[in-house]
Parts: C-alpha cells; sequence; structure tokens
C-alpha cells in the first residue's frame, strides 16, 4: 500500500501555536462547570488511520496524507514527505 511518511517541526513557532496544533491532531481533553464535566475532543489523528512511530513523525496512506499535510501548512510548521510503500496490516484502527 502507498503510504507517506510525514515529518514535521514547530519548535521555531510560538507556544500558542504549538498548543493549537497539538489540539488539532491529536485531541484534547476539555472540561465544564469548574472541571465537573470531562469530554474528549477528538483531532484529525483520532479520525484517520495512521501510525505515529516518534515525535514529529506520522506514517499515513496517500489519500489521507493530503488532510495532515494541509493542517501543518496552515500552521507554518517545517514540514517533509517521503513516499513509501507499507503493508496494509500495519495500520491498526
Amino acid at each position: 500500500m502507498k503510504a507517506k511518511l510525514i515529518t514535521y517541526s514547530i519548535t521555531k513557532q510560538p507556544i500558542p501555536i504549538q498548543n493549537q496544533l497539538r489540539k488539532q491532531l491529536n485531541g484534547h481533553n476539555d472540561t465544564s462547570h469548574q472541571g465537573k464535566y470531562t469530554y474528549h475532543r477528538k483531532g484529525l489523528l483520532n479520525t484517520i488511520t495512521h501510525i505515529k512511530p516518534s515525535k514529529g513523525t506520522i506514517i499515513a496512506p496517500t489519500k489521507e496524507a493530503e488532510q495532515i499535510i494541509a493542517l501543518l501548512k496552515n500552521n507554518q510548521a517545517e514540514i517533509k514527505t517521503y513516499d513509501i510503500q507499507i503493508n496494509k496490516s500495519a495500520f491498526k484502527q
């Protein structure tokens, strides 16, 4: 199966932009009523098939990788992509 290996870095961006990207990618826990209720807000990676082998690295099928790349570009991340072949069974969802 064709996939993309995406590496990204956002260390040159201000902390609020880094946090915003992290929330959009991975999701976050949100609270209301002074912590009485908690919710998990889903991020982009919760909705697509992917492998995250290390910090700043994502492997995703080619079609779904375009969504990740667009999000990273919107947050001014430094991106490098590589086309790879991977077994479909490597993706767990």
